[in-house]
């Protein structure tokens, strides 16, 4: 095959776009992890550095507000699409963009008479803002959080008509000019309740963009219509609150363990906990970038019986996880230390135990966190969502104590125990749903091997390397 011929099948391969997508959106990330924590801790100092990362979690808490409707939905369209029953997606989209919208008001009004609720002195560790500064920031983070929740449903359209790639680079994009607008609005001065205002404003322009956007590019899904099939949204409830439980979950394991590491280490520690826990997750979200590709590809491919191509998929969901994991781990534990240190400009100084404990933990979260998502891909991921939910919860109690007796590292503890229950759990689930077939899977491997040697010896051949 030639170099023209192998770059025309790249180009056109959805996978590869996902995949490139994904690098555009971990590059994304990581260009605002790597500003953000020195802009903020040194404008603002560790003290209200800490009350930010603290209110912060307010928008992950709400983003699971749609009761996992825009998730579900997403999987159901995508099967339908695969099938070619556009009708029954356009019902489902119609759906769950109503359901979804009545929730965020209903959950803004209700974050709003809450926050008015909580007496002055609960606010006194928001640095820098009076009580009634501080309701009004984080009512803006409520809200920005709910929006996330509209653009979830515009990723779930995207998603299910082959446009995983467009959606993602939009959304990237997007989230990355509310960042920069953010850390801009804190360099120029502006305290938390500015960041927080600039978010929201922001996100309020993201949302409009994506409409616009998806209506031009499958206008057949999308045409305005509040019409809601309540027999549809009955019928993915089911799947929706299975799906309410993996953000919940995730939100306890990394937002509830910042603010109990605040509580039980105080808002100093937080900045040094959550430096590591960044870079640890940065091998994690490598995996992803290859995994979250994969995942529209693998529902279309079971909705159409495509054996052969849902073994391809499991299999190199499965191949990029070790092939990304092992070396991160061992890039972590050794050049850990040295790079928090010219990360955070020698503001931030973690233990090198929390680092070890965090490298171990992202080897062991990446090595069923994909697996994970092909049991999602086939909308049964109730099978370990709440479980996972329960074991988020009995992770969050134990790192309390943990904290208080071994410092931060006593939340990295935690979290590895939760991750070896899950590792036990997702895997054995895997095998009892038949996610993949061992013996496809082996030919696909095969079938993969043969291929990178035949492409490394005609490298060898051009190049004089065989001789």
């Amino acid at each position: 095959m030639s170099a023209v011929a192998i770059w025309t099948r790249l180009r056109n391969s959805r996978v590869v776009r996902g995949i490139s997508a994904n690098v555009y959106s971990q590059l994304v990330q990581t260009v605002l992890q790597l500003l953000s924590v020195p802009i903020l801790a040194t404008h603002w100092g560790l003290a209200t550095y800490g009350a930010w990362l603290i209110i912060f979690t307010v928008p992950a808490y709400l983003a699971f507000a749609d009761f996992g409707f825009a998730a579900a939905a997403g999987n159901d369209m995508t099967h339908s699409i695969a099938r070619g029953d556009r009708a029954s997606a356009i019902e489902t989209f119609q759906a769950v963009r109503t359901a979804v919208t009545a929730v965020c008001v209903i959950a803004l009004g209700v974050a709003a008479l809450i926050l008015s609720a909580v007496p002055d002195r609960r606010f006194a560790f928001v640095a820098g803002l009076t009580p009634q500064h501080a309701r009004h920031a984080i009512l803006m983070l409520a809200a920005y959080g709910l929006l996330s929740i509209q653009n979830s449903v515009s990723m779930s359209a995207f998603r299910s008509v082959g446009m995983y790639a467009s959606g993602t680079y939009l959304q990237s994009t997007i989230h990355l000019a509310e960042n920069l607008a953010a850390l801009t609005a804190v360099y120029l001065g502006g305290n938390i309740e500015a960041a927080a205002e600039t978010y929201l404003i922001c996100s309020l322009a993201g949302v409009l963009v994506r409409m616009l956007i998806l209506r031009a590019r499958a206008h057949w899904l999308t045409y305005f219509s509040w019409r809601t099939s309540m027999s549809e949204v009955r019928r993915l409830m089911h799947p929706a609150l299975a799906v309410l439980a993996l953000p919940m979950a995730q939100a306890l394991s990394l937002q509830g363990t910042v603010v109990v590491v605040g509580m039980a280490a105080g808002a100093p520690a937080v900045p040094a906990f959550t430096a590591v826990r960044t870079l640890s997750r940065l091998g994690v979200q490598l995996t992803m970038v290859v995994n979250n590709a994969v995942l529209p590809e693998f529902t279309m491919a079971v909705a159409s019986a495509n054996q052969s191509r849902r073994a391809r998929l499991a299999f190199l969901s499965m191949a990029a996880s070790i092939l990304i994991l092992t070396p991160m781990f061992f890039f972590i534990i050794g050049a850990g230390p040295f790079l928090i240190r010219l990360w955070t400009h020698g503001t931030i100084h973690a233990p090198y135990p929390l680092i070890v404990v965090m490298a171990a933990v992202m080897v062991v979260n990446g090595s069923w966190y994909p697996i994970s998502n092909l049991i999602f891909a086939l909308n049964r991921h109730a099978q370990y969502s709440y479980y996972y939910l329960l074991a988020a919860a009995a992770a969050l109690s134990l790192a309390y104590p943990l904290v208080r007796q071994f410092g931060s590292q006593g939340a990295g503890m935690s979290l590895l125990l939760l991750d070896c229950v899950m590792f036990i759990r997702v895997w054995s689930g895997a095998r009892r749903l038949d996610v993949f077939d061992p013996r496809e899977l082996r030919a696909a491997a095969a079938e993969q091997l043969a291929r990178a040697r035949m492409a490394l010896a005609r490298v060898g051949a051009r190049f004089g390397l065989d001789r």
